[in-house]
């Protein structure tokens, strides 16, 4: 786990370096509405198919909060890296997930507005079954809207969706003491909406 979090720092730090262009900070928390796309496993116990269904329903709504800095590269354009801890997953504990993310952003700025995009790697630094049904890491996508307003408060929504799989390749979940809900051969992606506000330093 040290060695994750030193190279997400890396990563993170690397984007400092060789700039001449003024940068800015800022800090952004918000909401999350999580959810694992494309869910899909072999049932091995005995449950029912709408049983299973019921355990697994339902979006994990929770929070995130991080770091960014924007560095020019040009009159609009901007490379913005991040630092964010986020909280993703499913609504059953069993599939509640944190992370710490890296956005990779490159950002188009409107005036006020912005638009921004890019890639993302991501650490999970909780998992709650401590199973290694989950992945170490995943990397995903992501594209927002933004608003900067004069007090240099400003709000965003984004959309992230998962690009590598959140489980191991050989996995199998018991979720119940009986046995009754057991999984194998789990697949699936992170997708999450965030829903932010921040400030620019």
């Amino acid at each position: 786990m040290k060695k994750s979090l030193f190279f997400i720092t890396g990563l993170f730090l690397l984007s400092f370096s060789c700039i001449n262009a003024q940068v800015t900070s800022g800090f952004k928390a918000g909401l999350n509405i999580a959810d694992v796309n494309g869910l899909s496993f072999n049932n091995d116990g005995s449950a029912s198919a709408d049983r299973i269904e019921n355990q697994l329903d339902g979006k994990r709504t929770s929070y995130f909060v991080g770091f960014l800095v924007d560095i020019p590269i040009s009159e609009k354009l901007s490379f913005m890296p991040e630092f964010i801890f986020s909280q993703q997953g499913k609504n059953l504990e069993s599939f509640r997930l944190d992370y710490l993310n890296l956005p990779l952003g490159l950002k188009l700025n409107l005036s006020n507005l912005y638009i921004n995009a890019g890639p993302q790697v991501g650490v999970k630094v909780w998992d709650p079954n401590k199973s290694g049904i989950f992945s170490n890491f995943e990397a995903s996508a992501f594209g927002g809207l933004g608003y900067i307003f004069d007090s240099n408060i400003f709000i965003e929504a984004r959309y992230t969706y998962g690009l590598t799989d959140i489980f191991q390749d050989d996995n199998n979940f018991t979720f119940d003491n009986t046995g009754n809900i057991r999984f194998s051969g789990l697949e699936g992606k992170n997708v999450v909406i965030q829903l932010g506000i921040g400030y620019r330093l």
